[in-house]
């Protein structure tokens, strides 16, 4: 679900072992906490708020070693996720081979988030 977050009621989560930025949760008017990943996906309905934190912390940083696929010119293109920002994402073009997985970190393309371009791919790397 795309969300634009409201800097009056969201606030940069960071995990409290290593003080990482691993998402935001939005205070809804009810009192509730609706967790969003770096990417601002929602990852939950409302919870209370340990549960939202303990959610975001399990999803860390995983995106990044995540494959992706972005919406491009009428088809989609494998890519990886090179840097996230609060209002963006730079992303790399991959070329998948027999052996290994090469991106092209000199080429890359930013999009602005909310997003619906980007696509986590099936069946990737946890």
């Amino acid at each position: 679900m795309l969300q634009q977050l409201s800097p009056d009621n969201t606030f940069d989560h960071r995990r409290s072992g290593d003080g990482e930025h691993v998402g935001y949760i939005h205070m809804t008017d009810a009192g509730g906490f609706i967790p969003f990943d770096l990417l601002h996906r929602q990852r939950a309905e409302a919870l209370e708020l340990e549960e939202a934190e303990n959610l975001l912390d399990d999803l860390g940083l995983a995106m990044f070693v995540e494959d992706w696929w972005l919406d491009l010119d009428g088809g989609r293109v494998p890519v990886l996720i090179r840097e996230v920002r609060r209002d963006g994402v730079s992303v790399a073009f991959t070329a998948s081979g027999a052996i290994a997985k090469a991106a092209d970190m000199t080429t890359s393309i930013d999009i602005l988030l909310p997003t619906d371009r980007l696509h986590q791919a099936k069946g990737t790397r946890t």
